[in-house]
């Protein structure tokens, strides 16, 4: 029930962290792994097929069509995982410059949306098509700005907001798909990253299960959403993180 033997699966981001373990899973489990990423492919060997793309930019991603028509004839499983995380030096008063940041709503959201409708076509050809779409909890939380006090960590709105407009796409397209395509989320809490020891110890503190996340943690989900285990799942949105939402 999880072979994925010879099921075509595109994976954006495939170099970052999350995207490495994603990859490595879905090939040990037999899947002919797409990667499509801005950073060079050397550091990743469990693709199958490579596109070096800036998905920043809509003819980028038209072009990623076009040579995925040439050289694949369809695609089983579509997982958005690429979006832009960095840090910002913009202070949280200055809302606008928040919310109109175009690196977070055109990558995390526009141009996610973009690359999923282009993708569709390939989907549909597939006998039990699914997309992933990688959110986080800050698509249904607000940030607590105590996390951060006295570090050099900052979490500008427009992150939280453009996840927050990929969580609501995957329920709309979820609907709008059925009963062909299945569409669900995936929506991790923090995963380490040898982040400053004050606020790892105050996450931890809201975190009923006292550690901060792996990769592993949300590309095991992957592997569920992507394997017939979840084949009555659609519309979802799975939240992984260790129960910080509970608090």
């Amino acid at each position: 029930m999880i072979n994925l033997k010879n099921k075509y699966c595109l994976v954006t981001g495939c170099n970052g962290y999350i995207g490495l373990s994603i990859t490595k899973k879905l090939k040990l489990l037999g899947a002919k792994v797409i990667g499509v990423d801005i950073k060079d492919t050397k550091k990743n060997p469990n693709l199958s097929f490579f596109f070096k793309i800036n998905l920043e930019e809509k003819k980028n991603i038209d072009k990623l069509s076009d040579l995925l028509k040439k050289k694949i004839k369809k695609i089983d499983i579509l997982i958005n995982n690429a979006g832009y995380v960095a840090a910002s030096d913009i202070d949280k008063k200055n809302h606008e410059k928040f919310f109109f940041n175009e690196k977070y709503l055109n990558l995390n959201l526009t141009n996610s949306i973009y690359l999923t409708n282009s993708i569709v076509k390939f989907l549909k050809k597939s006998k039990s098509a699914s997309i992933i779409n990688i959110c986080s909890i800050y698509s249904t939380l607000a940030y607590d700005y105590k996390l951060y006090k006295g570090t050099k960590m900052k979490t500008p709105l427009a992150y939280g907001v453009s996840k927050g407009g990929l969580m609501h796409y995957t329920k709309m397209l979820s609907t709008a798909l059925a009963p062909k395509i299945r569409v669900n989320s995936i929506s991790p809490g923090g995963i380490f990253r040898n982040q400053p020891k004050k606020f790892i110890k105050r996450y931890l503190d809201k975190t009923p299960l006292s550690r901060m996340g792996h990769e592993d943690d949300v590309s095991n989900v992957v592997i569920f959403l992507s394997s017939e285990l979840s084949s009555y799942i659609t519309g979802q949105n799975i939240i992984v993180d260790g129960g910080y939402s509970l608090s």
